[in-house]
C-alpha cells in the first residue's frame, strides 16, 4: 500500500481594508497532478524533515524566498494526503521579493475570487475558509 503523501504549503496573504488576499500558484499545463489549478507553494515532506524544516527547503526552491514568521494554522487530512498548512502575512512589496520557480506564476485572489474560482480544488477551498475565520476574528 502507497503511504500517504505529507506535505507542507505556504499561504501568503495580504489585509487591506478589512479584506484578505491569498497569493496561489499557477501549476504548469504538463503536471501530473492537478495541471493548469491554481493551488498553495510548497511540498513534500522529505525523509528526517520537520514541516516547517520542509516549508522553508520547499518555499526557497519554489519562490527564492525565506519565510521567516510563518504562522501554523492546522494539519488537514484528506483521503489521499496530508498537508501542514502555514501562512503569512506579507507586505505590498511581496511580488517584487519572490521569484517564481515552480509552476507559471502567482497572483494574489481575493475572498471572492479564490472562493469562487473553478481551477482551484475544494480541498484548498476548505482551507482557505478556514484561514478566512482565522485572520478575521484577528483582525476586529
Amino acid at each position: 500500500m502507497e503511504k500517504k503523501r505529507n506535505v507542507s504549503v505556504l499561504i501568503p496573504c495580504r489585509i487591506q481594508n478589512k479584506q484578505v488576499f491569498v497569493y496561489l500558484q499557477k501549476r504548469e499545463k504538463n503536471r501530473k497532478v492537478l495541471p493548469d489549478h491554481f493551488g498553495f507553494f510548497g511540498g513534500k515532506i522529505e525523509e528526517r524533515e520537520t514541516p516547517a524544516q520542509a516549508l522553508e527547503r520547499e518555499i526557497q526552491e519554489e519562490m527564492c524566498f525565506v519565510p521567516k514568521g510563518c504562522e501554523f494554522l492546522s494539519k488537514y487530512d484528506f483521503i489521499d494526503w496530508s498537508s501542514n498548512v502555514y501562512f503569512l502575512e506579507v507586505n505590498d512589496n511581496f511580488e517584487k521579493e519572490v521569484k517564481i520557480m515552480e509552476g507559471e506564476y502567482g497572483k494574489f485572489f481575493s475572498e471572492k475570487e479564490a472562493l469562487s474560482e473553478p481551477m482551484l480544488t475544494d480541498d484548498n477551498k476548505d482551507i482557505l475558509r478556514d484561514l478566512y475565520v482565522f485572520l478575521k476574528k484577528g483582525n476586529e
